[in-house]
C-alpha cells in the first residue's frame, strides 16, 4: 500500500481544491481561523498583533506559492522528482515579502541570505506539513 499525501493529491486536484477554498465555506474557514489568532494576540500582547499580521500574510504567500507551484506541476506531469525546482520557486516568490517583513521587525538592511533562508525554511514548513495530511479519501473535498 502506497501513502499519498495531502500535498500530491491535492496538486492531482487542484481544480476542486481551489473552487472549495473560493467558496464561501472555503474563505468563512480561512478567515475564521485567522480572525481568530489575530484577536487572541492584540488582546493578549498588542505589540504582538502587528509582527503576527506579518508573519500570517508570509504563511499565506507561501501557501498560495506552494499550492499553485504543485498544482501546476500535477497539471505538467512534472510532480515527482522536481522538489528542488518546486522550493526553487516558491522560496523566489516568498523572499521579497520575506525581506519587507523582516524590516518591519527591526532587522535593519536584511540580508539576501537572511531572506533565502527564512523564505526556505517558510516553504520546507509548509510543504512538510501538507506532507503529513493523508490524502482525502474521495476526489472532491466536502464542501
Amino acid at each position: 500500500m502506497s501513502f499519498t499525501s495531502f500535498l500530491s493529491a491535492l496538486g492531482k486536484d487542484f481544480k476542486a481544491v481551489f473552487a472549495w477554498l473560493g467558496s464561501p465555506q472555503g474563505q468563512a474557514a480561512v478567515t475564521g481561523a485567522e480572525s481568530v489568532a489575530t484577536t487572541v494576540v492584540a488582546l493578549t500582547d498588542p505589540a504582538a498583533a502587528l509582527p503576527l499580521a506579518g508573519v500570517e500574510a508570509l504563511i499565506n504567500a507561501g501557501l498560495k506559492s506552494v499550492i499553485s507551484i504543485e498544482s501546476v506541476a500535477a497539471a505538467a506531469g512534472t510532480q515527482s522528482g522536481t522538489g528542488a525546482q518546486k522550493l526553487a520557486a516558491v522560496v523566489a516568490a516568498v523572499a521579497p515579502q520575506v525581506g519587507s517583513f523582516l524590516t518591519s521587525i527591526g532587522v535593519s538592511n536584511p540580508t539576501a541570505a537572511q531572506e533565502q533562508q527564512l523564505a526556505t525554511e517558510i516553504a520546507n514548513g509548509l510543504v512538510a506539513i501538507l506532507n503529513a495530511f493523508p490524502a482525502p479519501s474521495s476526489a472532491s473535498p466536502a464542501a
